[in-house]
């Protein structure tokens, strides 16, 4: 079913019943809520399913924020090219000449780190050292894995070195960058890299793969790489926003989305999925035949979330859900929205992590 197809029987019988069938899918995932909004060419179409918490009635609406966990990272790409575009941060400059990293100063490979490395994943770091959560991250010893720039390898502490860096610069903290160069321009609202008091009458509590409600920690610092706090109308307008060049040159809007590195690591054999996704500065990309799509997934524990782009055809969608077993339908989803593809990014995805 095409996507065309979907909007033209949104009032129609055929439709209803193709809701109640993708709820369906929710609740036999043991999903408990879900915020999903679907856009083709600045119409937007939204969906919401379940609860805020499995121990309340209240029900998921638009104004329920949510953990974007990883999609954070993409917010945090688009400051960067703003950045960069006025001269303020280099892609190619190594990192410590904006920042002294305590937790590197015994790894000399470290230095030769550049935002273009930790934007591309090539950083040579891991995903974490430690926990990021606990506030004895801090003082954790980071070290490299393989030389910088040198091949693909996902990185939650490459965000964060990054993060601290352009906060040294900036003289800030990412959430006082984050509001003056995202949230207030591109009207997000309900956004914020740090809890608010206001998020405590709409905010999603987790939920592990049993159903039951694990809370929702508020973070103790702004975490550029997983503590964005959001609803998926923020989120897609930040999305519209950054595919259609919105507060960056078109040179640093083409650089973002073409500049790419290959996921498949030299040497090895990975499956066919590898080599129709590589990494652009901050975002994953996938070619299948619907064409080219930006995507990334976010995988906080107890919130799970996603969304994919095709910019040519200005068609987005962004889902989140308060679940652990939120992504265990993301094909159900994408073939109910986009129609019936080879979804290469899920593929990888599910053997890469």
């Amino acid at each position: 079913m095409k996507y065309y197809i979907v909007l033209y029987f949104l009032s129609s019988p055929f439709f209803i019943t193709a809701q109640q069938n993708l709820d369906t899918v929710f609740k036999k995932a043991n999903i408990t809520g879900v915020q999903l909004l679907v856009s083709e060419n600045g119409q937007e179409k939204t969906w919401y399913y379940g609860k805020r918490s499995a121990d309340e009635t209240a029900r998921i609406d638009g104004a329920t924020v949510f953990q974007a966990a990883s999609l954070s990272k993409l917010v945090l790409a688009y400051i960067t090219m703003r950045l960069a575009d006025r001269k303020i941060i280099s892609l190619d400059t190594p990192l410590y000449r904006y920042y002294v990293y305590e937790r590197i100063k015994a790894d000399t490979a470290a230095r030769k780190i550049t935002a273009r490395m930790v934007l591309h994943h090539t950083s040579g770091f891991p995903n974490w050292a430690s926990n990021p959560t606990a506030k004895q991250w801090h003082t954790s010893v980071l070290k490299t894995n393989f030389t910088p720039g040198s091949s693909w390898s996902y990185s939650g502490e490459g965000f964060m070195y990054l993060q601290f860096a352009v906060e040294s610069v900036m003289k800030k903290s990412l959430e006082q960058i984050a509001r003056e160069e995202v949230f207030i321009p591109l009207k997000m609202p309900s956004s914020s890299f740090l809890w608010r008091p206001s998020f405590a009458d709409n905010g999603a509590y987790g939920h592990d793969k049993t159903g039951a409600n694990t809370g929702r920690p508020e973070p103790f610092l702004p975490a550029a790489a997983y503590s964005l706090l959001t609803t998926a109308a923020d989120y897609n307008r930040f999305l519209l926003a950054l595919i259609t060049g919105k507060g960056l040159s078109n040179q640093m809007l083409q650089l973002m989305l073409a500049d790419a590195v290959p996921v498949k690591k030299p040497g090895s054999s990975q499956d066919e999925a590898a080599d129709h996704i590589s990494w652009g500065l901050g975002a994953g990309i996938q070619k299948n035949e619907a064409g080219t799509a930006i995507w990334h997934w976010g995988d906080n524990g107890d919130f799970k979330c996603f969304f994919m782009v095709f910019p040519a055809q200005k068609k987005s969608l962004v889902y989140f859900t308060n679940s652990a077993n939120g992504l265990n339908v993301m094909q159900d989803v994408l073939n109910f929205y986009f129609g019936k593809n080879t979804w290469w990014a899920l593929q990888w995805l599910d053997k890469e992590f």
